[in-house]
């Protein structure tokens, strides 16, 4: 992918930019980092960007590590299943990994999981 088109999704990738400003980056000295650091996050899947934001949105970004390699070695994170007798929750029964699991909603939306039905206890 050229650099313009990546420019242009960087700007309408929110996230990333929430993401960026919690990041003390010197642009001046490291001019391609930003750019660098977005093609790293468009690597990732949608609940690692998720997870890797809300994780620097609360902790804070660590300023002894680059963001790139922030970005790329943050582990990737896996869906919380449930046993099915929580009541508090909108629970659904997903496939993952060849196997039927249930989850949250939120959970199955977050991770694209493959709805199968909702789930009643």
């Amino acid at each position: 992918m050229d650099k313009d088109k990546l420019k242009q999704l960087m700007l309408l990738d929110n996230d990333f930019l929430d993401f960026w400003d919690h990041y003390p980056v010197n642009e001046l000295r490291f001019p391609n980092r930003k750019l660098a650091t977005f093609s790293q996050w468009q690597n990732r899947s949608h609940a690692a960007r998720k997870s890797i934001l809300k994780t620097v949105m609360e902790q804070g970004a660590p300023s002894w590590k680059n963001p790139y390699f922030y970005v790329q070695d943050f582990p990737e994170p896996v869906p919380q299943f449930l046993r099915g007798d929580e009541h508090d929750q909108d629970i659904v029964q997903v496939r993952y990994n060849d196997l039927y699991q249930l989850c949250s909603r939120t959970t199955m939306e977050l991770f694209g999981l493959e709805y199968v039905c909702d789930w009643h206890s």
